[in-house]
């Protein structure tokens, strides 16, 4: 899964290389990965200028002239390239959409576990920087369930744009373990953690934009001060213990607190 900080950095990198440009041609290697045939993503959006690229909860959206879009959920397999129309290069990716810069932006996904939609729906559910994920809907989130709160943070179903490894940062940061039991998390330290979500990733995001985003691979590991396979202490110096469970990777210290 791309982090949100590195889909953050894509989208405003897309925006500036494509925004105006008209779509020559798309190609798709596998009809699988759309929710509709090849034929009607062509019809929708070839010779249609791009206005508008965002992240939207762990996904980027294309918006076009004619009010058309198309969202990029992208696989752990996934790699994102801008290379020149003319390179052989681009022959297997998943997705290439041809532009009128000359330039192409590739999906490769040697998986092919990558997804793409034309006109996705509506999701009700907020995402982490919009207005309607306020401390009061994150308190009410966490009083009504008995999971953990690292698989609360994670669920795209319940809150759009924390990953697996910004969780860990997160909980790390707000000083709560993430096998705590939501509901058990004292009010003032749920209020704590709603303010560290975005201090984290507003954070992330700022460190981020001074790479290149694309050239590296969804996250850049020197970022991350716990979930870090290659990190032993934590920046107060204490263990950085893992837990593997469900496929699931989860980076922790001893320093933060477990609600039970």
């Amino acid at each position: 899964m791309f982090e949100l900080p590195y889909l953050e950095i894509c989208a405003e990198i897309f925006d500036k290389r494509f925004k105006n440009r008209v779509l020559h041609k798309v190609d798709i290697q596998q009809e699988k990965c759309l929710n509709v045939s090849i034929l009607e993503l062509r019809e929708s959006l070839v010779g249609n200028e791009l206005k508008k690229i965002w992240r939207e909860g762990l996904s980027l959206r294309f918006q076009f002239k004619n009010y058309a879009v198309l969202e990029l959920s992208l696989s752990d397999s996934a790699q994102l390239h801008v290379i020149e129309q003319n390179s052989d290069y681009a022959d297997s990716d998943l997705l290439n959409l041809y532009f009128s810069s000359g330039q192409m932006l590739s999906v490769r996904d040697t998986q092919e576990l990558s997804r793409f939609r034309l006109k996705p729906v509506h999701e009700s559910v907020p995402d982490v920087f919009s207005k309607e994920m306020t401390s009061e809907y994150l308190i009410e989130l966490l009083s009504s369930t008995e999971e953990e709160i690292k698989s609360i943070l994670v669920d795209q179903g319940l809150i759009r744009g924390i990953g697996e490894a910004y969780a860990d940062e997160i909980l790390w940061y707000a000083e709560i373990s993430p096998f705590s039991i939501a509901s058990k998390i004292p009010l003032d330290k749920v209020k704590i953690l709603h303010k560290t979500i975005k201090y984290v990733l507003l954070d992330a995001i700022k460190e981020t934009r001074k790479l290149n985003a694309l050239k590296f691979d969804k996250v850049d590991p020197d970022l991350l001060m716990i979930h870090n396979a290659d990190r032993k202490n934590s920046p107060t110096g204490k263990t950085i213990k893992v837990k593997i469970w469900n496929d699931t990777t989860t980076y922790y210290t001893d320093e933060q607190m477990l609600y039970k």
